[in-house]
């Protein structure tokens, strides 16, 4: 579980390490994120905002753990 918070685009990057640039890996986890309306819906409810985006609290990144998987491989 995340205890500080993150950068959007490093969490992106972890997840989509296949995108040619940080900016790509972003829109990736957008789209994961509006595909996934649970995940949408509880992240509002913590403040986020998908185009104001730039850092996760502990809380936020975890809602996209539990939602989207676990992006570090075991």
């Amino acid at each position: 579980m995340a205890k500080s918070t993150s950068s959007f685009s490093e969490l992106a990057q972890i997840y989509f390490p296949g995108c040619a640039t940080p900016k790509n890996a972003v829109r990736c986890l957008q789209r994961s994120i509006k595909r996934c309306t649970k995940l949408a819906t509880l992240l509002a409810e913590t403040g986020y905002l998908p185009y104001n985006h730039r850092w996760l609290s502990p809380k936020q990144q975890m809602l996209i753990f539990e939602n989207l998987g676990d992006p570090y491989p075991d």
